[in-house]
């Protein structure tokens, strides 16, 4: 059965190995006002406090933000313990993982009003 989460989370690990991923809040904070981002990726579970700190600066950036997987899951991805939200700089594979979750390039902040 096709699972397209855990595919995503798959191309996030990916990202990760090749080095073209930013993993925690601070980290993507700091990647999104350099304008090194390409999407950022938020667990489903990440707490009001972690959404605070970094989805306000990625809308007003113009920063794609997609949810994804749990904390647990999105730290499995990329090796570490839970994360609330792990930045991608890669444009094609940004792309790809929005293409995966069915999202056409439309930041998910704007799906919620």
């Amino acid at each position: 059965m096709y699972d397209p989460e855990a595919r995503v989370l798959g191309m996030i690990g990916l990202a990760r190995r090749a080095g073209r991923a930013v993993i925690g809040s601070d980290a993507v904070k700091e990647a999104a006002r350099q304008g090194h981002l390409a999407a950022v990726v938020v667990a489903t579970d990440a707490g009001p406090n972690a959404r605070k700190r970094v989805v306000p600066l990625l809308v007003a950036l113009g920063v794609p933000i997609v949810e994804c997987g749990d904390r647990g899951s999105l730290g499995r991805s990329v090796g570490r313990a839970p994360v609330a939200t792990v930045g991608i700089r890669d444009a094609r594979l940004a792309t790809r993982i929005m293409a995966g979750l069915d999202i056409e390039g439309k930041n998910a902040q704007e799906d919620r009003r």
